[in-house]
């Protein structure tokens, strides 16, 4: 993702993979066996001990280069270049694949492919094609949309609780899906940067829909629903407050899960222009890409934000 060129194996067995929303594409991939090194975020998922029970037994690695050449991996993933640099430089094959948007996913998961071969490169194929075949149907419902009539859609990320007013810049993937969806992004009106809003700015924009990410998403909807100057706003006075999907990653950030994430958004943002059967989506796409078969329930529980049997993370 550099423009670095790196020699690795042919073949690759084992992977330290340093970043949790690359470790959520391994196992989406199906790649799970080759993880010799992961993060903690990784192993706590249920999702990750769903597709992959092995992934509890995975050691959590560091960037540490003695603890490296120690585990001899045939390839290392971070998103950091300077470390991938580091590491390149005490003999390490390591590549930096860092994505923040559905086209740097796209050469990211291209990259990954490559360097796995066979099935691999077949899915992240697939899978770049899904994104755009997912776009091109909810863009084929919303996308005439005029501007004044684009809900603002403010989006509130609970990776951990850090607040009503965590959020994400513009300029990311959130912008990607919110756009795509006929929606205008928050942080984009607030020319956001950082991932940190004031609540003064974003409750001066009245959002009509909020949308609420990650592990922590049911606390913090708890909280805003309670909170007592959200209670004018368009969002909560017309009941758009929505919790979003969460599997092996969060739909909403950065793993293949995304690609149904742009129909999810679509059937919030606009649910009277586009319908759609998640469920359904959610077992096809389990099916695959993972290789395995959902039953309804679990399929309906990632939707909700939950694991597999409908467990919390808070």
């Amino acid at each position: 993702m550099t423009g670095a060129e790196v020699a690795i194996p042919a073949e690759i067995h084992t992977v330290v993979n340093l970043w949790p929303a690359s470790n959520s594409v391994m196992l989406c991939m199906g790649a799970g066996d080759k993880l010799v090194g992961t993060t903690a975020f990784t192993k706590k998922l249920f999702w990750s001990q769903k597709v992959y029970p092995g992934i509890v037994d995975v050691p959590v690695a560091t960037d540490n280069v003695e603890e490296l050449l120690t585990l001899s991996p045939d390839l290392i993933i971070t998103p950091q270049q300077k470390t991938a640099e580091t590491l390149r430089a005490a003999g390490l094959p390591a590549i930096c694949l860092m994505f923040s948007d559905y086209d740097t996913m796209k050469q990211a998961f291209t990259i990954l492919g490559q360097a796995f071969g066979g099935e691999y490169i077949e899915k992240a194929a697939k899978w770049s094609d899904l994104v755009d075949q997912n776009t091109a149907r909810v863009q084929a419902a919303v996308g005439s949309i005029p501007e004044d009539k684009k809900p603002v859609v403010y989006y509130i990320q609970g990776q951990s609780n850090q607040g009503l007013y965590a959020t994400f810049s513009a300029n990311s993937i959130m912008e990607d899906w919110t756009e795509v969806s006929g929606g205008i992004f928050a942080s984009t009106l607030l020319n956001l940067s950082g991932t940190t809003a004031s609540a003064e700015d974003v409750l001066a924009l009245n959002p009509d829909v909020v949308i609420i990410g990650g592990p922590a998403q049911h606390e913090l909807y708890e909280e805003l629903m309670a909170a007592e100057e959200w209670k004018g706003i368009n969002a909560v006075k017309n009941v758009r407050v929505y919790t979003n999907p969460n599997g092996l990653f969060p739909w909403e950030r950065f793993g293949m899960e995304s690609a149904l994430q742009i129909l999810f958004a679509a059937s919030v943002i606009h649910p009277d222009l586009f319908q759609v059967d998640m469920v359904s989506e959610v077992q096809d796409f389990y099916k695959e890409f993972v290789g395995i078969e959902l039953t309804k329930e679990e399929a309906q529980n990632m939707i909700n934000g939950y694991g597999p049997k409908g467990e919390d993370y808070t």
